[in-house]
């Protein structure tokens, strides 16, 4: 009797976690502009469903992507999607996809990007740590600060110092006045750190300030998770750390 209850319990919990599997949301895309776009796929955080943000960014040379979609365990389904999205909707090619920093929710698609013969560049310190994790990594081309221009549209990768990892990058349009803030700036609706597994929590504040001064004139902050309505993203990340910092010093 006891085996079978055990059988029983082992189908209806593979079965429920089928279930939350398939229940997992989709990829959204969210037009910013006419140019501008967030992609949002989504992956699991402590048995949680969590949204994770990016960039399309169409120019007159193709698409520049920022960050691949979600993905890990070599399962690239969410950057599939993505390309395909792109493909079915602005039926342009994609071009370039910067990467922000060496977590799954940023890196994970690269190897599904790579197949599709899009370029992928993130700082050496990036492409180090993505090989260290296992994963395909991207080129290390990119230097601590950096603008380029692709299709008319200039784009600036900047690394403002360690915070949410020691390779964090934003990205920022000066045309669009958007700043990319990925894992590194939290949504307002954030009321925690998130993962600071890989974080440098003494360094993170100094290194929001940098940001803050370097793109005051952002009117759209987009953060790695939730949503971006407020473009108070940055001083919200701020007093998250002095209240994370608060509550390490009881």
């Amino acid at each position: 009797m006891r085996i079978l209850t055990a059988f029983l319990l082992a189908v209806l919990f593979h079965g429920f976690t089928q279930a939350q599997t398939a229940s997992k949301p989709k990829l959204v895309v969210t037009p910013l502009n006419d140019q501008v776009l967030v992609h949002t796929t989504y992956g699991v955080y402590q048995n949680n469903s969590i949204p994770s943000n990016g960039l399309i960014i169409k120019t007159k040379d193709g698409i520049v992507l920022v960050d691949t979609g979600w993905d890990s365990d070599g399962n690239t389904d969410n950057t599939r999607q993505l390309l395909q999205w792109v493909a079915d909707n602005l039926h342009q090619p994609v071009r370039l996809c910067i990467v922000t920093h060496a977590h799954e929710d940023r890196i994970g698609g690269v190897s599904e990007l790579r197949k599709a013969g899009v370029r992928v560049v993130g700082t050496p310190l990036t492409a180090q740590k993505t090989v260290k994790l296992g994963y395909e990594a991207p080129e290390g081309s990119l230097p601590n600060d950096t603008t380029f221009t692709i299709g008319q549209e200039p784009i600036r990768c900047y690394f403002p110092g360690e915070g949410h990892t020691s390779d964090n990058i934003v990205v920022w349009l000066p045309r669009q006045k958007i700043l990319h803030g990925g894992c590194f700036v939290k949504s307002v609706a954030a009321f925690g750190m998130g993962n600071v597994a890989d974080a440098n929590l003494k360094a993170w504040s100094t290194s929001i300030r940098n940001v803050m001064q370097q793109f005051g004139t952002a009117t759209i902050v987009v953060p790695g998770h939730e949503e971006w309505s407020d473009t108070k993203a940055l001083e919200h990340t701020l007093r998250l750390l002095e209240k994370h910092g608060a509550k390490q010093q009881r």
